[in-house]
């Protein structure tokens, strides 16, 4: 008795049938999934080109820190890094409301960016808040 003995064909295919299937319930689950966050800012008054007398008040007693050619100057009277630390610390700036803390930086000519940043650190450990003056384009 002969057993007829012919080869199987297998299948080699891998079943595709389903993969647009599960693709498409992929992308409906990261749909799903996906969380958009919008960008969060914050709200600020620009300043307007008129000064009133309550704006030029409140800029005289915010302490300004101008740095010119290696100069320091803090409420326009040369002193020295060590003085400025000082007198800072002499402000108690970190009792203070955040309106009150302000202290504007100048920078004017050629500078170093060592004497720069040392005077935003000094300002940073008494409690400071660093306001930056900026000229606009153009003036």
């Amino acid at each position: 008795m002969g057993l007829d003995r012919r080869k199987k064909k297998r299948e080699t295919e891998v079943p595709t049938d389903s993969l647009s299937d599960v693709a498409f319930l992929l992308i409906i689950f990261f749909i799903l999934t996906t969380s958009i966050q919008r960008l969060a800012g914050f709200k600020t008054e620009l300043p307007s080109g008129e000064k009133t007398q309550a704006k030029t008040q409140q800029t005289e007693k915010t302490p300004t820190v101008a740095l010119n050619g290696g100069a320091i100057t803090l409420d326009d009277k040369g002193i020295t890094m060590d003085e400025l630390r000082e007198r800072l610390a002499g402000l108690k700036l970190e009792t203070k409301s955040n309106n009150e803390r302000v202290i504007l930086l100048d920078a004017e000519g050629s500078i170093n960016y060592q004497q720069y940043f040392e005077v935003m650190a000094c300002i940073s450990s008494v409690g400071g808040v660093i306001g930056i003056l900026t000229e606009e384009e153009g003036k």
